[in-house]
């Protein structure tokens, strides 16, 4: 099954109106007086007793009508994702996210009945601990509905946070001063004190799942599925919750002096609650003793990131889940929706891997497709024995490109995607994308710059640059994919080097001193083969940066690469 893919970013921020709240519901019923279950053969669906009416009212009377409530998915995984979705009945308008489990392993339920929940979702689980949240007074995201269409799909449905932002967002704010920092670092520090003091834990405690409203000084924790109510919590789940917290957030929105204070505001809280704690500063080394392993997860590096300077891509489901567009191209997308030239009987030109050609929308909007057609039999087996989805080449094109965005990497921009399974083994697949504006390769613009020293130097170490933000983001290039230029720079640009296409890099968990140095040899000998030693080794020094004024590092980077 398809989904959202990508381990994207953010929980959903408050948002102005947009082409989702076109495509959500506006159905007028007469509600039914009773809250309802329905069969077990056809699904269960459990509504919170405040919002039943309402939800009744947009038609969403049964597990399987709030699964298909359309509207924008800002963020997911393979197997599931968050969907921001409006709904409006008359005046009453109300902005809700819809959590939505495509499948439900049977590994996530043994976990959950581990933990004494039962033989259920994560989408049940997350119900139950806000109810318990909401039972007890603390804050936590509203819940609305929960349930499940007995057909192994799972949803969860929550309110809105309105008037709340993520804590990096809110700390990017130029406009707060040092004393409102301060200020809402102290809440902060209170409100996760107060949750553990009651008993409740959670290892999702990370900087995408802080939010705060600066206007009201509340502080919420969202994402709820992994979390327990315990009685006690041990000092050392504390720290490494904290410590997840601390390596989340990027080192310049917070300043060491106020995460001190945070340590120091949530220990005092906890001891008015009467609980024991450590010393400050043997709590201080506990937190910082789980940093160096936590820093190295993937998910923590993508929240390290700066808060992006444009807006995050988003995407709406079209014929199913065999189209995935972002919505200015969803809004004018042809019918039928999985019609050629996205979808054809024929084969591709180059069957094997895939076949590109140019397309153009209703308004004037150019755009390059590529074509996948799959025959994957072990891929599809083990995907079914892990009971994770199986991903055809344009979803993990599209989800490296979401990535390569959330990491400021200059490359093509996502436009839409989508794959549709033929048979047993075989699936078709598409990629539409918004290549760099007339790109030329890197190798040819070097030759052009023969004469300006300057201007050479800069561009060679910004293709360093921009293989250490590659290497970053958790990529590596691979030889000889497109059998095209890598790195490519727009027309009458002498800087800003790009990625020439999501199909020349690939995900790896680790990438070691030894990777690099390879991938190095490979952009110098490949790509840029002309080039003089000393031009090979600005590259090299693009690539260290700040590190190239060590010596050891220098040399142990340029020996055998340059």
């Amino acid at each position: 099954m398809l989904a959202s893919l990508f381990r994207l970013i953010d929980p959903p921020p408050v948002l102005p109106p947009s082409v989702g709240e076109v495509m959500s519901a506006r159905i007028a019923i007469e509600p039914e007086p009773s809250r309802m279950t329905e069969p077990a053969s056809r699904g269960r669906i459990v509504f919170h007793p405040r919002y039943e009416q309402f939800l009744r009212k947009c038609g969403i009377d049964s597990a399987l009508a709030a699964l298909e409530l359309p509207g924008e998915i800002v963020c997911g995984h393979p197997d599931r994702h968050v969907c921001r979705v409006v709904l409006q009945c008359g005046t009453a308008r109300k902005v809700m996210y819809l959590k939505r489990e495509h499948q439900v392993p049977i590994r996530a339920k043994l976990r959950n009945q581990r933990d004494g929940f039962g033989w259920v979702s994560r989408s049940e689980r997350e119900a139950a601990m806000l109810k318990t949240l909401e039972e007890t007074g603390l804050p936590g995201p509203q819940w609305l509905a929960y349930g499940n269409d007995g057909t192994g799909r799972a949803f969860l449905l929550v309110d809105e946070l309105a008037g709340a932002a993520n804590v990096r967002a809110v700390l990017c704010d130029n406009g707060l001063s040092q004393t409102d920092r301060r200020v809402l670092t102290r809440h902060a520090a209170h409100a996760i004190a107060t949750l553990h003091r009651a008993g409740f834990s959670t290892p999702e405690l990370a900087a995408k799942h802080l939010f705060i409203n600066p206007s009201a000084q509340s502080v919420t924790l969202v994402d709820w599925q992994s979390a327990t109510a315990n009685a006690e919590i041990p000092d050392a789940t504390r720290a490494r919750q904290l410590a997840g917290l601390h390596t989340s957030l990027a080192a310049e929105l917070l300043g060491t002096r106020d995460r001190l204070r945070f340590v120091g505001a949530y220990l005092r809280t906890l001891r008015q609650g009467g609980v024991t704690t450590p010393s400050f500063k043997l709590f201080v080394r506990q937190i910082l003793a789980f940093t160096g392993k936590l820093s190295q997860r993937s998910s923590i590096r993508d929240q390290q990131q700066a808060v992006r300077k444009s807006p995050e891509q988003r995407l709406v489901w079209l014929a199913g889940e065999t189209v995935c567009a972002i919505p200015e191209v969803a809004a004018v997308w042809p019918t039928p929706a999985d019609g050629a030239p996205f979808y054809s009987s024929q084969s591709p030109e180059v069957e094997q891997i895939y076949a590109e050609e140019w397309v153009t929308f209703s308004d004037g909007r150019r755009a390059l497709l590529t074509r996948f057609r799959t025959f994957d039999p072990l891929g599809r087996t083990v995907g079914s024995l892990r009971e994770k989805p199986w991903r055809s080449p344009a979803a993990k094109a599209a989800r490296i490109l979401f990535h390569l965005a959330r990491h400021d990497v200059a490359a093509p921009k996502l436009l839409a995607f989508g794959q549709k399974l033929t048979d047993t083994w075989g699936a078709d697949s598409f990629l539409l994308q918004a290549p760099l504006d007339r790109p030329v390769p890197v190798a040819v613009r070097v030759a052009e710059l023969v004469h300006d020293s300057s201007g050479r130097s800069a561009l060679l170490q910004e293709c360093g640059a921009l293989l250490r933000r590659i290497h970053n983001a958790g990529l590596r290039l691979i030889a000889g994919e497109t059998g095209r230029s890598v790195f490519q720079i727009s027309h009458n640009d002498t800087t800003g080097v790009g990625l020439e296409s999501p199909l020349a890099v690939e995900f790896s968990k680790r990438i070691t001193s030894r990777a690099r140095r390879a991938d190095l040899r490979m952009l110098l000998h490949c790509e840029l083969a002309s080039l003089s030693r000393t031009d090979r080794l600005r590259v090299v020094l693009g690539y260290l940066g700040q590190s190239s004024t060590d010596r050891t590092t220098l040399r142990q980077f340029s020996t055998g690469v340059v």
